[in-house]
């Protein structure tokens, strides 16, 4: 009996594959799909492997080249650091520099201005020598050209000098050593200048002689000669005649008003207004105080 049980184990056939497959096609099925996704999962690790080992790549050379730029940047700054320093150094030196400037500049300048004084000094003295030559010189103004006989000059001054003095008071004692027409320009008809006729300038032996003419004239006023305005004046040189220049406006009121007057070596106007004496070195201040004085009544 035993023999019979095993043999009929032994005889029973088992299940066969294509039986297998029939009886479970969803399991066959599940089992695809999954051998499909560790397929498609494996891809898209290899994918993603390889991403990351270009970025890796992109990456490594990206740094290297920051690294390059770092070496350069740093170069860049070694090179601008001795710049600096060298540049540092020439500043202080340019400061030393400018400092010893100012220095010199200022003992310059202090020297400058003492020497503007000292020419100013140099010239008032040379101004002054220079008239004091001229002191005993008279200008003649209005004696008509030609009036002298040829060249005489002389003879004509003395013509009009012995008409000017009085007859008590010849010009038998008066020595004049030269006299001459002033340099200028005369029209074709060689009778006047543009402005008139040339001044007469006229040089006398003795101070006095030359004090006593222009005193006669200043006592006489407004004197002619042969019909025509004679005029005398003291030779300054230029720049003391721009500087009494200054003052014609004021001697015109002046002598409107009949104000006494006169006027200072070199430029110094003195007016006498009522019982007060002014004194002027300026212009317009003597012509603002000379316009507001009216002149009182002799009989208030």
């Amino acid at each position: 009996m035993n023999r019979g049980k095993n043999s009929r184990i032994k005889s029973t056939p088992g299940p066969k594959i294509d039986q297998m497959i029939r009886s479970n096609p969803r399991a066959n099925e599940a089992n695809a799909n999954t051998s499909m996704e560790t397929l498609a999962d494996a891809g898209t690790d290899s994918m993603i492997l390889n991403e990351i080992r270009v970025m890796n790549r992109d990456l490594q050379d990206k740094i290297q080249q920051v690294g390059a730029d770092v070496i350069t940047i740093k170069d860049c700054l070694d090179s601008l650091k001795s710049d600096l320093a060298g540049l540092s150094g020439r500043m202080g030196e340019a400061e030393n520099r400018v400092s010893q400037l100012e220095d010199e500049n200022a003992v310059l300048t202090a020297s400058t201005a003492e020497l503007k004084s000292k020419v100013a000094q140099l010239e008032d003295r040379i101004q002054y020598q220079e008239n004091y030559s001229r002191r005993n010189n008279l200008r003649i103004k209005g004696v008509p050209e030609l009036s002298e006989k040829g060249d005489n000059v002389l003879e004509c001054v003395m013509d009009v000098l012995r008409a000017l003095l009085p007859q008590d008071q010849g010009t038998d004692q008066i020595v004049i050593e030269r006299a001459h027409r002033v340099p200028a320009t005369l029209k074709e008809n060689r009778r006047n200048t543009p402005a008139g006729p040339r001044h007469i300038l006229v040089r006398f032996l003795r101070f006095t002689d030359k004090e006593k003419i222009r005193l006669r004239a200043r006592e006489v006023g407004t004197f002619h000669w042969r019909g025509n305005k004679i005029e005398f004046f003291p030779d300054f040189t230029r720049e003391v005649q721009e500087k009494r220049s200054k003052f014609f406006e004021v001697r015109r009121m002046c002598r409107a008003k009949g104000l006494k007057y006169n006027t200072q070596y070199p430029a110094v106007f003195w007016v006498s207004l009522g019982k007060e004496r002014l004194r002027f070195e300026d212009a317009t201040a003597a012509k603002k105080m000379i316009d507001k004085y009216q002149p009182t009544e002799e009989g208030d």
